[in-house]
């Protein structure tokens, strides 16, 4: 009985033996490498969604700038030669300085700055008056519909309470107009 016994647990350790390495086997020849490749592909698709989510960040930025250009557009909106635009941002500058009580030394329009997509109007301004006047043009300037701006100021004090003379560097963008080139030597349509 003992020796019935004994065979018949070495048959029951064999089947198990067997399934044991069959089960192996089946593991390393087919279980494991899908997992491995679940993992891979799980790791693919986390860098796709991540790139997904980068290009939708880029897009929704894409749109945020084309709808503040779109509103700005129009201000930046170049329609004239060089010397039209000049005058007209100088006509610009005089009604905002017109209605402060300053009195205007001079007004030297400066070379024009022609850049990639736009061309920078500047135009230098001297004046003397009280600095109440001379902050509320400033302010005048800040403020102003159009997309201007001051870029050098010097105030200096004169023997007067208040008074002061100022100069500035007030410049505009404008954009270039269709039809003109970069000013690489290529032509310009004006």
């Amino acid at each position: 009985m003992t020796a019935n016994t004994r065979k018949n647990r070495e048959r029951f350790l064999g089947a198990t033996t067997a399934a044991l390495i069959v089960g192996a086997v089946i593991f390393a020849g087919v279980i494991r490498p899908q997992l491995i490749e679940r993992r891979l592909r799980l790791e693919d698709m986390r860098g796709l969604e991540l790139k997904l989510s980068r290009m939708q960040r880029d897009v929704l930025e894409k749109d945020r700038i084309d709808q503040i250009y779109s509103q700005i557009e129009p201000l930046i909106a170049g329609t004239g030669t060089d010397l039209q635009e000049k005058s007209k941002f100088a006509r610009e500058l005089y009604d905002l300085f017109s209605t402060r009580n300053v009195q205007t030394r001079a007004v030297n329009p400066l070379p024009l700055l022609r850049e990639e997509f736009c061309r920078r109007l500047k135009i230098k301004i001297d004046m003397t008056g009280n600095i109440r006047d001379i902050l509320k043009f400033i302010f005048a300037v800040e403020t102003s519909a159009n997309p201007i701006k001051i870029e050098k100021l010097e105030l200096n004090t004169r023997e007067t309470t208040d008074d002061v003379h100022a100069s500035f560097t007030v410049t505009k963008v404008v954009a270039r107009a269709e039809g003109e080139y970069q000013a690489d030597g290529k032509e310009t349509a004006e």
